[in-house]
């Protein structure tokens, strides 16, 4: 025995072997057997699994694909023949039923017979396929169904072209939405995205879905629109529905019976605030008093806005994806002006009313128009409100006569003081200038301008007698710087020296101190014109003889239609015109016209030669007839080569 295994003392002490691991403890072989344990469970299932995977794999065999659905009937795990004839059997009797077709927002039937659709049934189930060799396949096939389209049998191209004749219906390019009226009714298209049908696609969707349930939904392109469906309807809502379906009432008067404006009650309210442009949140307006008559006031005109016409008045009109309402102020002027007319009044200066030497005043009226801007600033918010009364005063303002009554009472309006007639009757220009004249009032110190109220018109006797009227009237009547220019040419009809053309203007100034007042008037063979004011004035008006004499130049005319005449002379005269008060004189002008010659007309019209005879080959005369004294003259005839033959 070797020394190393004994002890002095006798005890015995484990001996090491060279290459030996030691001994795990006990917690180790606890976990060594745990581990074990799994390794044989999984060992276990997974070959217990395989078991099954194999059973199935063997079962399935002939079957069609497990979960498998054909036109919703679940055919997965029958043998194929099984599944052909429950095909046959549940399907079988809709291979002959219309069926529906959606393409997008079009719909149609489509009958199988008369495209030539049949159905292969077998192809159909070879569609399922083989049975999968993916275990997880085949797990999750007990869970989840997938369908298989029906294989079709489709002979020609019958069912291309039946599709094709849909797309000229399915297809159509995006509708914008829109929102209009029918006199009171709302009528709308709401946003329709445009779309394309896809005729491959579609035939496809066809032959493997023909015979569902609940029909095929055919493939198409769409096309969106800019507009949003829900802003529409939000406008119809908001603002189309409640302007077109209930009535705004707008509060208008007339003036009490005296001519003053009726009392008015003060109102402590709310206006409705006009629509928010798009995107904007809506204003919530501060109460404030409005002044509005009662209803029950007997100058009380109640309003009510015409809705039949509100699409003349509220428009909608889209830019770009935004559809927004616009409210036209021009077109509800037009259509409450008729309206409100009665209760407006049109303002009137005084005026005179003349009868033989004497003068009356007219009384002036006050004008009331309606004050539009408030009124139609405040419609739109009146028509789109729900809440409130849908009531509105109308407001006026008045306008002052610019002649007052008492004004012309003192303007000194009180005989004529100045008048001339024209013997020349009054054509329609004539009658225009006359209309425009009457009436006209000059105050004390203002220059008149006839140009300012009848503009100019030439080459017109009936106007230049009208201004001829007017010139002579205010020369009579003793006014200061008269302008005019005269006609030119002499007529009996027209005073020499004293004429005036209407197409240069007449005016002069008012130097006296009472206003004058214009009174024109015709008859169909004269014109006058008088001018009313105070007589202030002693006028004395005189004509020179004719100076500068000019005979007419005799102008030969030699053509067909001449007519002779025998000419005017030219010549100047001059117009003086002494302008007195009491004994001081107040003014001396002189008119100076000058009339140019008109020619002599003589007509000389030379006979035209005989026709087809030319002068060169007329024959020359004879000589002379000789004359014996109680005897009748004896002709001699011409002889040959003798002179004057």
């Amino acid at each position: 025995m070797d020394d190393s295994t004994t002890h002095d003392e006798g005890s015995a002490r484990p001996v090491e072997i060279e290459g030996a691991a030691p001994m795990p403890g006990a917690s180790e072989r606890r976990g060594y057997r745990m581990r074990s344990r799994w390794i044989y469970t999984a060992v276990g299932i997974f070959m217990g699994l395989a078991v099954l995977y194999g059973f199935d794999l063997v079962h399935s065999i002939g079957r069609v694909p497990r979960g498998t659905e054909v036109a919703g009937i679940d055919v997965g795990g029958m043998k194929t023949a099984d599944a052909e004839q429950l095909l046959i059997r549940e399907l079988g009797p809709k291979v002959d039923d219309e069926v529906d077709l959606r393409a997008g927002v079009v719909s149609t039937t489509l009958d199988p017979q008369a495209v030539g659709l049949s159905v292969d049934w077998q192809g159909t189930l070879d569609r399922a396929g083989e049975q999968p060799l993916n275990p997880f396949t085949r797990f999750f096939s007990l869970f989840f169904k997938h369908e298989v389209g029906i294989a079709s049998v489709i002979p020609d191209e019958r069912l291309t072209s039946f599709l094709e004749r849909l797309a000229l219906q399915a297809d159509f390019e995006p509708r914008e939405g829109a929102i209009w009226f029918d006199q009171a009714e709302v009528k709308s298209a709401i946003p329709l995205d445009g779309q394309r049908l896809e005729i491959e696609n579609s035939r496809e969707a066809v032959l493997e879905n023909w015979l569902n349930d609940d029909g095929v939904d055919l493939p198409v392109i769409y096309t969106p629109t800019e507009t949003d469906a829900d802003q529409v309807r939000a406008l119809i809502r908001d603002i189309a529905e409640p302007a077109a379906s209930e009535d705004v009432t707008l509060m208008a008067s007339r003036l009490a019976p005296d001519g003053t404006e009726p009392p008015l009650e003060t109102i402590t309210t709310r206006m409705p605030a006009p629509p928010p442009a798009p995107g904007q949140p809506a204003a919530n307006p501060s109460e404030r008093e409005i002044e509005m008559i009662e209803r029950d006031d007997p100058n009380a005109v109640p309003v009510v806005f015409p809705r039949d016409r509100i699409g003349e008045y509220l428009t909608f009109v889209r830019d770009g994806s935004v559809l927004a309402p616009r409210f036209d102020a021009d077109a509800a002027k037009g259509l409450l002006e008729p309206l409100l007319a009665d209760t407006e009044q049109e303002g009137k200066d005084a005026s005179f009313s003349f009868s033989g030497n004497s003068a009356s005043v007219v009384p002036a009226v006050k004008g009331r128009t309606v004050e539009w801007g408030p009124l139609l600033g405040a419609l739109p918010g009146q028509l789109t409100d729900v809440e409130g009364p849908r009531v509105m005063p109308v407001s006026y303002v008045g306008r002052d006569p610019e002649l007052s009554t008492e004004d012309a009472e003192k303007a000194g309006i009180r005989a004529p003081v100045g008048e001339f007639t024209v013997a020349v009757g009054a054509n329609g220009q004539a009658q225009s200038m006359i209309a425009a004249l009457a009436g006209q009032f000059i105050p004390a110190g203002e220059t008149f301008s006839m140009k300012d109220v009848t503009g100019l018109v030439s080459g017109n006797t009936s106007a230049d007698a009208v201004a001829t009227a007017l010139f002579n009237a205010a020369l009579e009547a003793g006014t200061q710087d008269i302008q005019s220019n005269d006609r030119g040419v002499d007529n009996p009809a027209f005073p020499v020296g004293r004429d005036a053309t209407a197409s240069s203007d007449v005016s002069f100034r008012n130097a006296q101190g009472t206003a004058l007042v214009i009174d024109a008037y015709a008859t169909g063979s004269s014109v006058t014109v008088k001018l009313w004011g105070t007589p202030e004035y002693d006028v004395t008006i005189s004509t020179s003889p004719r100076t500068d004499i000019q005979p007419p130049r005799t102008r030969i005319v030699t053509t067909a239609g001449c007519t002779p005449t025998d000419g005017e002379e030219g010549f100047t005269v001059n117009v003086t015109r002494v302008v007195m008060r009491g004994e001081d004189r107040v003014s001396t002008d002189n008119f100076s016209s000058t009339y140019p010659p008109s020619d002599r007309i003589e007509c000389r019209v030379e006979a035209p030669p005989a026709p087809g005879r030319d002068d060169d080959d007329a024959p020359a005369p004879g000589p002379p007839p000789i004359q014996i004294p109680g005897l009748p003259g004896i002709e001699i005839p011409g002889i040959p080569g003798m002179p004057g033959n």
